[in-house]
């Protein structure tokens, strides 16, 4: 066992039910309920459905990865590692521009995002 890729994977579920069941309540169903017009509220939500597969995938192959330590996934698991760091960078800098030093409260999904990648990252090599 890759126990830092496991725990990566671990993280990276969690985060995906996170995002799949506390997600629908704060910002999607306002969002639903907006005024916005019908095409960009569905493709909106579509990019939403987009992200909760990627964050599954993503959580599962790491778990597998590192529960059965398959080194030969090394650079599969270097790809999602940068791209998690790539999008914890990402929430921050929206998050920064948006709230300031508020980010940490308001925007504070970097936080999980962070520790998959480097994770991973700290496991592959």
């Amino acid at each position: 066992m890759n126990t830092w890729v496991f725990i990566a994977g671990i993280i990276g579920l969690f985060t995906s039910c996170v995002h799949i069941f506390a997600g629908q309540v704060d910002p999607i169903r306002p969002f639903l309920k907006s005024d916005l017009p019908d095409i960009p509220k569905a493709t909106l939500l579509a990019c939403w459905h987009m992200v909760s597969a990627t964050l599954v995938i993503c959580g599962l192959v790491l778990t597998f990865v590192g529960w059965f330590n398959l080194n030969s996934f090394q650079n599969v698991v270097i790809g999602i590692s940068v791209t998690f760091i790539i999008f914890s960078f990402v929430f921050f800098t929206v998050g920064w521009y948006f709230f300031k030093l508020n980010t940490f409260i308001k925007l504070p999904q970097w936080l999980l995002l962070l520790p998959i990648g480097v994770l991973g990252i700290v496991g592959a090599i």
